[in-house]
């Protein structure tokens, strides 16, 4: 079961979240929430003294207290929390990517985009496995635990959360073995990037999670910043 709670002072907002709520109840069957609303910041802020959700639906412009600064207040009971943001406008990007927030919807909200949202959260995603050998040991990684690819020679580095694997292939055949996931970026010529592991960006570098950064290509940084906001959101 998934507990969610939904904060909006527009009490016909919060209707509105709830009723595409109960719209993907109904085409996921299997699927059990138990939803609470509140139109306050401290409705919120109470419940969450005595009550852990799996997922937010928070509204940016709530009253005196912004859906971002109850975010960071969220972030530091509960990291594990799953946070949508529901807004009428698209200033707070940057610091919803901050956040970690599964998705940013801007009002009207469409059923298309609310329905995927959740589904990051409630629908497993297929994992596919790249199938490398090191040193004569063959190993699958799971694509999505991939965050870079570096060249070092005739050598390529895959780094991994938790570990790295250095193998003997080219930049090209592994972007062709990638190809399964649409979130991989070639960054230049000799590194391939993880859009989901993105940690920050700026006009003249990207970060990744594991605080590596790289330089930002002449000329590409719209493009790959709009990449970023759409595997990240």
């Amino acid at each position: 079961m998934y507990r969610i709670a939904v904060c909006d002072d527009e009490k016909s907002s919060a209707a509105a979240a709830a009723e595409l709520l109960a719209k993907y109840r109904r085409v996921h069957p299997s699927i059990v929430m138990d939803v609470d609303i509140f139109n306050s910041s401290i409705e919120l802020l109470g419940a969450i003294e005595k009550n852990i959700y799996d997922i937010y639906l928070l509204d940016i412009y709530i009253d005196k207290m912004n859906g971002i600064e109850i975010a960071d207040l969220i972030r530091k009971r509960d990291n594990n929390g799953q946070i949508i943001f529901m807004t009428s406008s698209n200033a707070f990007y940057k610091e919803a990517f901050r956040i970690h927030a599964v998705h940013y919807l801007e009002k009207p909200i469409l059923e298309e985009e609310f329905f995927a949202a959740m589904d990051r959260v409630c629908i497993a995603e297929e994992i596919h496995y790249l199938t490398i050998r090191e040193s004569g040991e063959l190993s699958k990684v799971a694509m999505n635990d991939i965050m870079y690819i570096q060249s070092e020679d005739h050598y390529k580095r895959i780094i991994t959360s938790d570990r790295s694997y250095l193998v003997r292939s080219t930049i090209q055949e592994l972007l062709s073995d990638l190809n399964k996931e649409p979130y991989f970026y070639l960054l230049g010529k000799n590194v391939i990037i993880n859009l989901k592991k993105v940690l920050r960006i700026t006009k003249e570098t990207i970060a990744m999670e594991d605080g590596t950064e790289f330089a930002v290509p002449r000329g590409t940084y719209r493009t790959l910043s709009e990449l970023v906001l759409q595997y990240t959101f």
